[in-house]
């Protein structure tokens, strides 16, 4: 039987997330996190049967943490990269074989090398792409591609109406994307994408590199 304690925890997560959202509403994007049927729609997405790693963007309360965890043959497949200290702190205690990072997507490359991690084979966002500033946009998504492996996918999800990753960003990244689904069931409803680098400019993939 499900504790008293286990079925409040998707309240006081809720609480939490609130709270941070009223504090920095443009760093959060949304008002509450994500629904597990949100979760298991990215889960989907990664082929945990490749060698590597998967790298999750902003881990928050980890309901995506959990869906990934439920799929991967172990815990040590799965790294969260989460800039809230308060909540880095509660995804390290509750799920304890999985490493956990506090740090910026900014400085995604820095703290994957500082820590000895890769490669890496998938990488989850959460990250409100559409609410912060150009440069930082673009910045997190070179960062991702920096280390992400030349076969790996980068899964953004996103509440806004628009594709997340600019047109002239993706060209500038060389990489394409495509809309992978809709998730109506979770509040408020959303879309994700999927990333890859453009094969046909490979060559390019250096330059990209240099610049993260």
């Amino acid at each position: 039987m499900e504790s008293v304690e286990a079925r409040h925890v998707p309240v006081l997560d809720a609480l939490k997330f609130l709270g941070l959202w009223f504090r920095r509403p443009r760093s959060m994007g949304a008002i509450v996190p994500s629904s597990g049927q949100l979760a298991k729609a990215i889960a989907r997405q990664v082929d945990f049967d490749r060698p590597g790693v998967i790298v999750e963007l902003g881990g928050g309360t980890g309901s995506i943490t959990r869906a990934l965890a439920e799929r991967a043959a172990a815990g040590d497949e799965i790294v969260v990269v989460e800039r809230e200290a308060s909540l880095s702190a509660g995804l390290a205690a509750r799920f304890p074989g999985i490493r956990v990072i506090c740090g910026d997507a900014e400085d995604l490359h820095e703290l994957l090398t500082a820590a000895g991690i890769g490669p890496v084979k998938a990488i989850v966002s959460g990250l409100p792409l559409l609410s912060i500033s150009r440069r930082s946009r673009e910045r997190i998504i070179r960062q991702c591609f920096a280390v992400l492996a030349r076969d790996g996918v980068f899964l953004q999800f996103t509440y806004g109406l628009t594709c997340p990753v600019r047109r002239s960003a993706a060209t500038r990244a060389r990489i394409t994307g495509c809309r992978a689904g809709w998730v109506l069931r979770n509040l408020p409803p959303a879309t994700l994408w999927r990333y890859r680098w453009d094969e046909s400019l490979a060559p390019a993939m250096a330059e990209v590199r240099d610049a993260a």
